[in-house]
């Protein structure tokens, strides 16, 4: 507890200092992807595939299905508390005090959040990171990146997660933070294990793929910081290593045509996007 105050106020530092360089940006969730290392990124993902794919693999094999379940319900829960803090600073107070309830539904009904009784009485976990806080406070995004370990992301929610790694409420009281979100990572990269098998056999580049896929569902989580609709349009369109779609011939499948039918929904996109590879 003696180290808190410390890491919240090089956290508040960090963030005048981003933003006394960014305040004056505009907040806009639909930038285009922007990699200029990708040669290193492309590397950085294959040593992540080559090192985490067997320990995932394992780990999906020897944890029963019944098991599984319970420590994906209990590693959500364990994301609430961050969640909430970031719904507040961003002002969607809406969100918080449904991530409030999910909290409190769970720990108490779903036995420490065994079992997300939540979400089957209607109430879905909100976005929250501190990554989407600094982009409802007008910080740059930078560089699309893949760190070590954790996978895809922005410069700017690289940043977000480490702070949200190191002051996540949860890790006061329960163990260290770095132990929790290094396990928390490991869980969701085992669920995004099988989902993600298909994709990479039949793409013809998995890395412009996991690319696309972050970016939709990362721009989606920021519209929603915003108030606005979750719906986006897919991020291949504006993907320079991402093969042009075929269209049937005719006078109406122009280019305004083919960006007004492409558009994908949070859902679909969740299920593919932030994958530690």
């Amino acid at each position: 507890m003696r180290g808190v105050p410390a890491r919240l106020y090089w956290a508040i530092a960090s963030v005048l200092l981003l933003l006394s360089g960014c305040a004056a940006l505009q907040r806009d969730p639909s930038l285009p992807i922007n990699d200029p290392n990708e040669d290193m990124n492309r590397q950085l993902m294959t040593a992540n595939q080559v090192v985490l794919r067997p320990a995932s693999e394992f780990l999906r094999a020897a944890v029963p299905g019944p098991v599984h379940d319970r420590l994906h319900d209990v590693n959500s829960n364990l994301k609430e508390p961050r969640i909430l803090v970031n719904d507040v600073l961003q002002g969607r107070f809406d969100a918080a005090a449904q991530t409030s309830a999910r909290f409190v539904l769970n720990s108490v009904f779903g036995i420490g959040g065994l079992f997300d009784i939540a979400s089957r009485e209607g109430l879905q976990q909100r976005s929250g990171d501190f990554g989407q806080t600094l982009f409802v406070w007008g910080v740059a995004e930078g560089p699309y990146v893949v760190r070590p370990y954790f996978g895809p992301s922005t410069l700017r929610d690289a940043v977000g997660s480490t702070v949200d790694m190191f002051d996540n409420p949860i890790g006061w009281f329960v163990g260290p933070q770095l132990v929790i979100t290094v396990g928390s990572a490991g869980v969701d990269a085992a669920d995004r294990l099988g989902q993600l098998k298909m994709a990479e056999d039949a793409s013809i580049d998995f890395y412009s793929f996991i690319r696309s896929s972050y970016y939709q569902t990362r721009r989606a989580d920021l519209r929603e910081a915003l108030g606005l609709p979750a719906v986006v349009d897919s991020p291949a369109l504006d993907d320079p290593d991402a093969p042009a779609a075929a269209s049937p011939p005719g006078p109406d499948r122009g280019p305004a045509a083919n960006r007004s039918t492409s558009t994908s929904s949070v859902p679909a996109a969740r299920r593919s996007a932030s994958v530690s590879q």
